[in-house]
């Protein structure tokens, strides 16, 4: 029964954290966005790391130094492309980049298989082909993938996916509340004049417009088929806002049922919070400066929760179709 009570009154705060963070993103989208991003985002890297490490990242023991040695090795040839040292936003490097990540996503459900049938690595192969196929005819589907695997597809359909695995594996109607309202959300903000809400502050957006996201910002409007206006880069603002802030709050609000704040020892307590503190002092010194020195963190952080998002992928599909 007192575990029952736990459970429900985690899922009572993890609703409130996705209210939370609707409404604030509302008023202050831009606001919202580089507070969460900075201060919520190291807290969020550093302990998840911590506890996927716990895990050993969700894989075989024998395919985990493989595994981190190829997360780390890319997220510094990310890093070395967002400094423009290999001119990141020409359209052939972005879609080289979209190619990594996709096969770096399939290498780690592939390495998620304790098994390595013939017909997975058939699988496999089939879909890395595919994905190379696809620079030829759709090179455009690749820069997509490149640009939204680690930022919009990691904070928000990665989220989703994680929850709606979780509802199946344990039902509970708080949780398949939130489901259905973080599964809303973007439609509520784009159908319903939210933007008015919104207070614009100039200087936070020109932070923003100085980052790497504002790209971010740019292909969603383009990807709603509408006409660009004030209004629908607000509107896509507040998305985004959303999605990032409650992706944190979400694992902060699930600390005793994800339980990643048993893999802290108290040494590791005080490296997580000396780093966390010089992070946040970087960004209030120049955040452009921030962004780029916790950029391999945070792309670390992303790649190393590739082999738990496919295991997540995969329960939703076995539960779902397996019946």
């Amino acid at each position: 029964m007192g575990n029952n009570t736990s459970h429900r009154n985690v899922e009572f705060l993890n609703l409130a954290m996705l209210s939370l963070a609707a409404v604030v993103s509302c008023v202050l989208p831009f606001d919202t966005f580089l507070f969460s991003y900075a201060v919520l985002g190291p807290l969020h890297y550093l302990t998840e790391l911590q506890w996927l490490k716990k895990k050993d990242y969700f894989l075989p023991q024998k395919s985990v130094k493989l595994f981190m040695f190829l997360s780390v090795a890319l997220a510094i040839f990310l890093f070395l492309n967002y400094i423009s040292i290999f001119n990141f936003y020409t359209w052939n490097n972005g879609v080289f980049i979209g190619i990594l990540l996709c096969a770096f996503f399939l290498v780690s459900l592939y390495f998620i298989f304790t098994v390595k049938s013939i017909a997975l690595k058939s699988v496999t192969i089939g879909l890395l082909i595919s994905c190379i196929a696809l620079y030829y005819f759709k090179p455009g589907i690749i820069i997509f993938f490149g640009l939204f695997i680690p930022t919009i597809i990691h904070v928000y359909v990665f989220t989703a996916v994680f929850m709606i695995s979780g509802y199946l594996s344990n039902p509970d109607k708080v949780n398949l509340l939130s489901i259905i309202l973080l599964l809303g959300t973007p439609f509520l903000i784009y159908y319903l004049p939210v933007e008015a809400f919104a207070v614009e502050i100039s200087q936070a957006k020109s932070i923003f417009n100085l980052t790497g996201f504002k790209l971010i910002n740019q292909w969603l409007v383009f990807l709603t088929g509408k006409t660009e206006t004030e209004i629908l880069i607000i509107k896509v603002q507040i998305f985004i806002a959303f999605a990032y802030t409650y992706h944190y709050l979400n694992w902060f609000s699930k600390t005793s049922v994800i339980g990643w704040a048993r893999s802290l020892e108290p040494k590791k307590m005080v490296l997580v919070a000396t780093i966390w503190i010089l992070s946040i002092a970087l960004y209030l010194i120049n955040y452009q400066t921030g962004l780029m020195l916790l950029f391999v963190l945070s792309m670390i952080h992303v790649l190393a929760e590739f082999p738990l998002n496919a295991i997540s992928f995969r329960t939703v599909f076995q539960k779902l179709f397996s019946k």
